[in-house]
């Protein structure tokens, strides 16, 4: 695990000259707003997502159709993804503890800086092995942030402090998905999807095919 040291952070986004070009017009990140500053305590989080191989030591009977299992584990529900990291000592990172992880103190849109970049990230047709793309990598030593898979977050999907955006998923209903992935190629607002700021969310008990997690632990 990585130490992110405490301090301030900004998170989220505003409608700006940066970051209005990587917006669709279907949601214009309205859930990501206002951008705020955030303080947040010391923390460790795993330096890349959970494999098959680390996986599989947890949960023996589970079949796993894959040949290389350096693979991000994917598929597992977040309850899935919760238990193995209370079985190891850890938790959930949070969706703050997320974003800061990825973006550092800069209010960056990518690990790398403010441009977007296919070939920075795996947002490919494929998965990858973890830590394949050195250029995925944030200023902590963070690896696969912005691709390969999409990562659970510890939280309820809820809204932001002075936000006027109102959903009717707000509440304990579905939980916060964070991160960019290999299957964001196929989608037309693929800008949108790969920035750091961008909120998905889905049920707990849902599983999906190019959504993963990692682990982190209170200091």
């Amino acid at each position: 695990m990585l130490m992110v040291s405490e301090g301030e952070f900004v998170l989220g986004i505003n409608p700006d000259n940066k970051t209005i070009q990587f917006m669709s017009n279907a949601t214009l990140s309205l859930n990501a707003q206002p951008s705020q500053k955030i303080y947040l305590k010391s923390f460790y989080i795993d330096q890349y997502e959970v494999t098959y191989s680390a996986f599989s030591r947890f949960k023996k009977n589970f079949k796993y159709d894959v040949i290389n299992t350096k693979e991000p584990i994917r598929g597992v529900s977040w309850y899935e993804a919760d238990a193995y990291c209370l079985y190891q000592g850890k938790r959930l990172p949070t969706e703050f503890e997320w974003e800061k992880s990825a973006r550092g103190s800069d209010e960056r849109m990518f690990v790398w800086g403010d441009r977007f970049s296919q070939e920075n990230a795996n947002f490919g047709k494929q998965v990858l092995s973890v830590g394949s793309v050195p250029k995925d990598t944030s200023i902590y030593g963070i690896g696969d942030l912005n691709g390969n898979v999409s990562e659970w977050t510890a939280n309820w999907y809820k809204s932001y402090k002075n936000s006027k955006f109102e959903d009717k998923l707000y509440g304990k209903k579905v939980k916060v998905i964070r991160g960019g992935s290999f299957q964001k190629m196929k989608h037309g607002t693929m800008k949108e999807f790969a920035i750091l700021t961008y909120r998905n969310f889905a049920p707990p008990q849902d599983r999906f095919w190019d959504t993963g997690f990692r682990c982190a632990k209170s200091i």
